[in-house]
């Protein structure tokens, strides 16, 4: 019994080693993507319920992706969702964008320094979540 469980446990090991492997190349695969997406949003800073650049960009990465989009969700212009498949089971994956009051920040600069004073910005690191999510 003892060595079955082993080889068992081996066997999932090698199966799964695999898999990480193939998870670990389209992460690798999809990084330049994901920065590009990552300093869009940055660029683009909007407060909430006023994402429309951000709302336009990220739909059509995923209709470009076989998603379907509905804007306009739960009466708010700016909120959307995206849908891919049928069936289940159904995974849900969010994200806020919106950038925060006058917190306007050069890119790469570890110190505050502004690009418009007083413009708002993403100090909160809202520009990652959705670009991650997208690429997933």
């Amino acid at each position: 019994m003892f060595a079955l469980t082993t080889v068992t446990a081996t066997t999932a090991q090698t199966g799964f080693s695999g898999l990480k492997a193939e998870a670990v190349a389209g992460v690798d695969d999809r990084a330049k993507m994901v920065q590009e997406i990552v300093d869009s949003l940055f660029s683009f800073s909007e407060l909430g319920f006023q994402e429309f650049e951000t709302q336009r960009y990220l739909t059509a990465i995923l209709e470009a992706n076989g998603f379907s989009v509905e804007a306009g969700v739960a009466d708010i212009p700016s909120a959307w969702w995206a849908t891919w498949g049928s069936g289940e089971p159904v995974i849900a994956l969010g994200s806020d964008v919106d950038g925060i009051p006058r917190a306007s920040q050069m890119p790469g600069v570890a110190y505050r320094q502004p690009m418009i004073e007083g413009a708002p910005g993403h100090g909160e690191g809202h520009n990652s979540g959705q670009a991650v999510n997208i690429v997933a």
